[in-house]
């Protein structure tokens, strides 16, 4: 069998896959850090925080360069147990594997 029968092969564009960035930064992060900025120097005219801001765009993209997918990963961290439990609690559902840990899969 050769490459091209052995399975399907279809275009897989890198939009689809990669997180949206704006100016180099994950969208969440460019517009909480835009609209500090904005209300600060906007309304209450603390313009000695411009050179925050713009430092704190520099350090989210170095971050994002290194790594697009760094929130999604925390955020997966954050949602884990700090420590086991092996005591079984009501709300628990029997046989379930929390998300990311093979559920739906075949053992």
């Amino acid at each position: 069998m050769s490459a091209t029968t052995a399975g399907r092969i279809s275009p897989l564009h890198q939009s689809l896959v990669e997180p949206l960035l704006i100016a180099g930064v994950e969208k969440p992060f460019a517009i909480v850090n835009a609209t500090l900025t904005i209300a600060l120097v906007g309304d209450l005219h603390m313009f000695g925080w411009l050179p925050i801001a713009v430092l704190a765009h520099l350090i989210l993209r170095r971050i994002t360069q290194d790594d697009p997918f760094t929130r999604q990963i925390y955020v997966k961290y954050n949602r884990q147990a700090d420590s086991y439990d092996p005591w079984p609690h009501v709300r628990t559902s029997r046989g379930r594997r929390p998300p990311g840990f093979g559920r739906a899969m075949a053992c």
